[in-house]
């Protein structure tokens, strides 16, 4: 038994001399690494951003993660190259950059974070990251021909061809919701909604395509818009039963509950079974899920379509153009002219119109590129009666034309941005032709074409009383 233990003191010892070595080795590592790390400053660990909402939306962010906590970082630390309106907030060790609008499509960006620092350290470091955005496509609606079904193809700017995500017989509207899409069909006498699962950018052929009840055995269904968020989409109405339009108005359908459409009242309330609120035009207002409405009597009402906020009366207008940037600002035509309508407070202000962005007989609908500028078609009245139709840009106070080729004997029917401004797509119709072209907003370069009346981002735009 002695033995033994003789044998094992010199094991233990050797255990707890490596221990002690082992630990003391970390020790000076980590006393080392604390030191390299005070003198080097902090680094960047991680990088986060949504490259796709990043040109869709306002206010979205890029994370920047460090390998440890950071002295509170301001806006003045914060570059953004190229240039883009950006506010900072940060918090331990992340710092987030939100962009105020949009940023352009396929472009890359570099985000560079002068002189952070380690609370309680000297050393200080540049924290550098490139973030690139997304490219962006349309969805548009080919008519079939010779018994041959519609189709709704999706065409991207940065590569040619189209691909077919949906078809079917007789579409007349149709808008993205979040991973599907809302397809309306039909006559003028009868309708059909269907909501098409996705897979891919397509549909998808294993799910089956959902056939919302409509409020009556027959109806029409007409200006389809399509809250930001997917959680609803509303559509105009009429009960077409008796062989006649009655009851038309206003429809939710909450796909977050019962997926039945329900009347939006006249005092703007969602209520089942109740009469319609009448409409001129309507649209969500983006990205929220409030919406719009211009009355068949030319009350202007901001309805909230999930019904947990009172609806807030704002007065009469004649027409809705769009809106402006965020959303918070609607662009609306009175009787004693355009105005920008704040939708939070109600104040009104005179809508910037140099002269030579009114020297037309025919004035058009605007479409709001950012916070001061703006597209609009103007026409000069040929020989024969039709519209001879050019686009004008308005910076501020300059009007200039843009320079788009538009076929000699075809109509403007649509100026529709993208939904970061950069581009535009512009429909126009003929005798024997209708062509959507996506043109640069800036420049009026061509990007791509397509053989369609209209694309998903006319979508956005207030519909009814319809002029180009």
């Amino acid at each position: 038994m002695s033995t033994e233990r003789r044998d094992r003191r010199p094991v233990a010892h050797r255990f707890h001399r490596r221990y002690t070595a082992v630990v003391l080795v970390l020790a000076v590592v980590a006393a080392l690494a604390a030191v390299v790390g005070a003198q080097q400053g902090p680094r960047l660990r991680d990088v986060s951003y949504d490259a796709s909402g990043l040109v869709s939306r306002p206010a979205q962010r890029v994370i920047l993660t460090a390998n440890q906590a950071l002295e509170r970082v301001s806006a003045d630390d914060v570059r953004v190259r190229p240039s883009a309106a950006h506010t900072v907030t940060s918090s331990g060790n992340t710092i987030a950059v939100e962009f105020t609008g949009p940023l352009a499509y396929d472009r890359d960006y570099t985000v560079t974070v002068a002189g952070v620092r380690a609370p309680g350290q000297r050393a200080t470091a540049d924290l550098i990251a490139s973030i690139r955005t997304g490219s962006t496509d349309v969805l548009a609606l080919v008519p079939g021909g010779g018994g041959a079904p519609d189709r709704i193809v999706r065409r991207s700017l940065d590569a040619g061809g189209v691909t077919t995500v949906h078809q079917a017989a007789d579409i007349t509207e149709y808008a993205r919701l979040s991973r599907s899409l809302v397809v309306v069909s039909g006559s003028d006498a009868s309708s059909s909604v269907d909501v098409v699962p996705l897979r891919g950018g397509v549909q998808d052929a294993s799910s089956e395509i959902e056939h919302i009840t409509l409020p009556t055995a027959r109806g029409r269904v007409t200006a389809l818009h399509v809250a930001d968020d997917g959680a609803s989409f509303g559509f105009e109405y009429a009960d077409t039963s008796t062989g006649q339009s009655r009851n038309t108005g206003l429809y939710v359908v909450d796909m977050t509950g019962t997926h039945m459409p329900t009347a939006i009242a006249e005092d703007g309330k969602p209520t089942t079974g109740a009469v319609p609120m009448t409409v001129g035009q309507w649209a969500y207002v983006p990205r929220t899920e409030s919406a719009l409405v211009r009355t068949g009597s030319d009350d202007l009402v901001l309805v909230d379509m999930s019904g947990r906020a009172d609806p807030v009366r704002l007065g009469s207008a004649t027409y809705l153009h769009g809106f402006v940037g965020t959303g918070t600002t609607a662009v609306v035509e009175t009787g004693t002219g355009i105005v920008r309508l704040d939708l939070t407070d109600g104040a009104e202000s005179a809508l910037q119109a140099p002269a030579a962005s009114t020297d037309a007989p025919y004035l058009g609908r605007i479409a709001q590129l950012t916070d001061d500028t703006y597209l609009r078609v103007l026409g000069d009245v040929r020989v024969d009666g039709t519209i001879s139709p050019r686009i004008v840009r308005v910076d501020g106070t300059r009007a200039s034309r843009l320079a788009v080729t538009l076929p000699d004997d075809a109509s403007v029917t649509a100026v529709c941005p993208s939904p970061n401004g950069q581009f535009v797509a512009v429909a126009t119709k003929s005798a024997s032709d209708e062509l959507v072209s996506i043109v640069d907003a800036t420049s009026g370069a061509l990007e791509a074409s397509i053989d369609a009346a209209s694309v998903d981002w006319c979508g956005a735009l207030p519909s009814g009383d319809e002029i180009s």
